[in-house]
């Protein structure tokens, strides 16, 4: 249920809701289109946004409005475990073009990310305040925070994060 068609539309549409709103710009509509339209529109939106920087003000709205989304799916899900809290993050990432996992609870190693190819190092940086957000309320890790060690938008072969 949770990577079918509509269940990924409707993802990407309350990512870029929570965006718009971060950015106290309109939203687009985008869960009738095709994921792959959708999906690359949710990518330029943000990249769009973001290409002249993001003061800390912004970054801050970012990661409330993330990690208040996150707090709600880890509710409505009924996420009781650190292991299916993992499970629902990979999923829920891959539906949006990232490939990640975890290697124990604390480490994160995203493999391939769709946003690579359209976000220069700065716009990686600044949209990770959502990837904070999302992940810390969906694992139910208030306290912490994601510290990437290395992005793809940096040359590297993968993204490598820590929750401390």
């Amino acid at each position: 249920m949770i990577n079918n068609s509509l269940f990924r539309r409707i993802e990407l549409q309350l990512l870029m809701n929570l965006t718009a709103r971060a950015f106290r710009q309109p939203s687009k509509r985008i869960w009738t289109l095709p994921h792959a339209d959708a999906l690359r529109t949710y990518a330029e939106y943000t990249r769009d946004h973001l290409k002249e920087g993001a003061d800390e003000p912004l970054l801050l709205r970012m990661n409330s409005e993330a990690y208040r989304m996150g707090h709600l799916l880890r509710r409505l899900l009924c996420v009781k475990s650190e292991a299916v809290a993992e499970r629902i993050v990979v999923a829920l990432y891959r539906n949006i073009g990232i490939n990640m996992s975890f290697a124990g609870s604390d480490q994160l190693c995203f493999h391939r990310c769709y946003f690579g190819s359209y976000y220069t190092p700065a716009v990686c940086l600044a949209a990770s305040a959502l990837d904070d957000g999302i992940i810390r309320g969906v694992t139910g890790r208030k306290t912490h925070r994601l510290c990437f060690s290395q992005r793809i938008t940096e040359g590297c072969s993968c993204c490598k994060a820590t929750l401390k």
